[in-house]
């Protein structure tokens, strides 16, 4: 268990530094993968609460509304919940096409949210500047990350399907 925390911790200190490093450009959601490392051991309910808390803290630890990436997160959570139960678990091309499937939810009510809140007229610019390339970068550190945190979860008595 203590494994597993470090991990997460690992992946918050690590979306800090990124966002650091590649000032100008968007980095991968790395909130998203760790909500994603316990798919396959909660149910559809229980990770779309985890993924609104998840989403929660990133909008405390960050800047902007709160509630904006918790509701972002939680719509992926049931997508990916959705896609699940569609898609065997696996390989490589089933965990990427959850997190994509996940991503694009994530990104829909995103926008939904910002035509709420603001009335965007340059979604276009939205999902070529940031959107698109997040999506890339979130793939990308999905195939190192999640076989990793998917085996560390897999081991932890944290998420064992009786206590759940």
């Amino acid at each position: 268990m203590v494994r597993l925390l470090l991990f997460y911790l690992a992946l918050l200190i690590l979306q800090g530094a990124l966002t650091v490093l590649l000032a100008p450009w968007p980095t991968p959601d790395l909130f998203l993968l760790a909500m994603l490392t316990t798919l396959w051991r909660l149910p559809a309910w229980q990770l779309v609460v985890l993924g609104y808390g998840v989403g929660l803290l990133q909008d405390v630890m960050g800047h902007g509304a709160l509630g904006f990436h918790a509701l972002g997160l939680a719509g992926a959570a049931l997508v990916a919940s959705l896609a699940r139960s569609l898609i065997s678990h696996g390989g490589l091309l089933e965990r990427l096409l959850i997190v994509g499937f996940a991503q694009i939810a994530k990104w829909l009510v995103f926008l939904i949210l910002l035509w709420w809140l603001h009335e965007p007229g340059d979604v276009v610019g939205i999902l070529t500047r940031i959107a698109l390339p997040e999506t890339v970068l979130t793939l990308l550190a999905a195939v190192w990350l999640l076989p990793w945190g998917e085996a560390l979860v897999a081991k932890s008595s944290l998420f064992r399907k009786e206590l759940l």
